[in-house]
């Protein structure tokens, strides 16, 4: 059995992203057969991110959006965002607390108001357990001066990062959401906090093994990792390496170019 090492900080030099990118081996080499060994992966997106940071509030007349800014919350640092946006739009006296007993966001203004549940235009809401009921819905149905949210709050972020990859798939993929189709060769979950690393080894790899019907000569390898949003995962900067294991079908090369990529 031979194995290819695959580390993001060596891709190629027209990719920037280390979640989306193209790794070229030394040499071509024919495979009938790959599955994932291993992989290493910084738990880095935030659970506040770039497309899913927007939260509705409506006074009962009018929408307003309150952009989060990007970044990796607890429940107290969101909810002092969310109260200085209601101080600055509404005035008044506001308060945005965590319930000790239910655990509940509660939420405490002069103005009437509720807030948007659609995942799309107002995902932070389901962030701060107020639900995820799209086409313009709030909670509550109506405005109201205390407001505790119906669900808990989840800052967890996603629960998977799903590995894609077009020249490993042969063909193979998994529905996400709205039934986007990707060629997702393995899933992995996220199991450490956030800045941590997921070292995640397959003990059966059988179960994500791919076997093309004629030998395939691979030299580009493309690479997207991907959340439970089907949304590229942002690792800021940091790296991931995948070990691969093949079965080569032609002569191996006993060299490639440095520490590239590893046989064994």
């Amino acid at each position: 059995m031979n194995y290819v090492i695959i580390n993001s900080k060596f891709r190629t030099d027209n990719n920037d992203s280390t979640s989306n990118f193209t790794y070229r081996l030394g040499d071509p080499i024919e495979v009938s057969d790959v599955a994932i060994k291993s992989v290493s992966i910084v738990n880095a997106e935030y659970n506040i991110k770039e497309g899913s940071n927007k939260l509705i509030v409506n006074n009962g007349v009018a929408d307003t959006t309150f952009t989060v800014p990007v970044g990796q919350y607890d429940i107290n640092t969101l909810l002092t965002a969310v109260k200085g946006y209601l101080d600055l739009v509404y005035g008044g006296t506001n308060t945005a607390t965590l319930e000790p007993i239910t655990n509940k966001v509660k939420i405490v203004t002069t103005t009437p108001l509720r807030y948007g549940t659609d995942p799309v235009a107002s995902p932070v809401g389901f962030i701060l357990g107020f639900g995820d009921t799209p086409n313009g819905y709030y909670s509550p149905t109506g405005v109201a001066n205390t407001v505790e949210a119906p669900y808990l709050p989840n800052l967890q972020g996603s629960n998977n990062f799903h590995i894609v990859s077009n020249t490993l798939a042969s063909g193979q993929g998994s529905l996400l959401k709205n039934n986007e189709k990707r060629s997702i060769i393995l899933s992995v979950p996220v199991t450490e906090d956030f800045g941590d690393v997921i070292n995640y080894e397959i003990n059966e790899i059988n179960l994500n093994k791919r076997h093309f019907p004629r030998p395939q000569n691979i030299q580009d390898i493309d690479i997207r990792i991907i959340d439970d949003d089907n949304e590229v995962v942002n690792l800021n900067g940091t790296n991931v390496e995948i070990v691969l294991q093949v079965v080569i079908a032609s002569t191996l090369p006993y060299a490639t170019e440095g520490d590239r990529m590893g046989y064994q």
